[in-house]
């Protein structure tokens, strides 16, 4: 069993720089890739997305990635000299026009400014031709992130597997009070038979009071049913592929018997049982919307 929730990071020399990947991933009905990457490494979104969604088919995830160092290499620094003459001479020309006393080259910068005749370029280069390295450090960080999803996943498996021990003794214990409530309400419906035939117990008419209770009130069917929905839920958790979709099912059918349980059987202890059960399923219901 794997959760949906995981976090985890890489970083590593790529071409001639040093890159980080984080990936978060959070529980999610649906898959959602959320790919933050710098502009210029746009191309490669298809890649990442293609790749995150192989192995994370459910969940919200969110992948990070920042260039620490260039990765095709430093910045070039050069001089715009076609600006830095038109701001030269339009400098002179104020001088003469305007008389103002400026002649030393100090002030010349300080009144341009090195931004406005510098121009810091960054090396460019195809970014898909270092996918394959790109690649290996996403698989890093996903290894992380599935590593953390697989804790979580078996301290989720842990605690179901107690609340289906749970449920299971609930079952029985409404098997047992169905019996006994069964008996109980025959028992009743006999002395009221009795009574109104006087001393003697008219059988057809008891006959189809007791079809009509029988019909009404036994839950041996549903009873089944759900046992046997705890028994497929025990054998999917057990399995290594994508389980939530196949547990969420199996809940809302264990649901549906309860629920059914619930109207047909007339007992207060049996209602009870009932409610206990509902509570469990929810609280199964709650972690499997955590599992992938």
């Amino acid at each position: 069993m794997e959760s949906m929730t995981g976090y985890g990071t890489a970083e590593g020399r790529v071409g001639k720089g040093r890159l980080f990947v984080e990936i978060k991933s959070i529980n999610h009905r649906f898959n959602e890739i959320n790919v933050k990457i710098p502009a210029r490494m746009g191309v490669l979104e298809a890649h990442i997305r293609s790749r995150l969604t192989a192995v994370f088919p459910r969940g919200k995830v969110d992948v990070f990635f920042k260039e620490k160092e260039p990765l095709f290499g430093g910045v070039a620094v050069t001089i715009d000299v076609d600006i830095a003459r038109q701001y030269q001479r339009l400098l002179r020309r104020m001088k003469q026009e305007l008389g103002i006393d400026s002649d030393s080259k100090g002030q010349f910068l300080q009144i341009v400014g090195l931004d406005r005749v510098l121009r810091v370029e960054e090396a460019e280069g195809s970014y898909e031709k270092l996918w394959s390295q790109i690649g290996k450090l996403i698989d890093k960080a996903v290894s992380q992130v599935r590593q953390m999803r697989r804790r979580e996943g078996a301290h989720i498996g842990r605690d179901q597997r107690k609340r289906l021990a749970r449920l299971k003794a609930l079952i029985v214990a409404i098997r047992r009070e169905s019996e006994r409530s069964l008996d109980s309400h025959l028992h009743r419906l006999r002395k009221k038979v009795a009574t109104a035939a006087g001393t003697q117990v008219d059988e057809q008419r008891l006959a189809a009071e007791v079809s009509y209770l029988g019909g009404r009130q036994d839950i041996a069917e549903e009873l089944l049913r759900l046992e046997s929905h705890i028994k497929q839920y025990g054998g999917v958790m057990g399995e290594s592929d994508q389980i939530g979709r196949k547990l969420d099912f199996l809940l809302q059918e264990m649901h549906r018997e309860i629920n059914t349980i619930g109207s047909k059987a007339s007992d207060a202890k049996i209602s009870q049982l009932v409610v206990d059960c509902k509570s469990e399923l929810e609280r199964l219901r709650e972690q499997i919307q955590n599992v992938q």
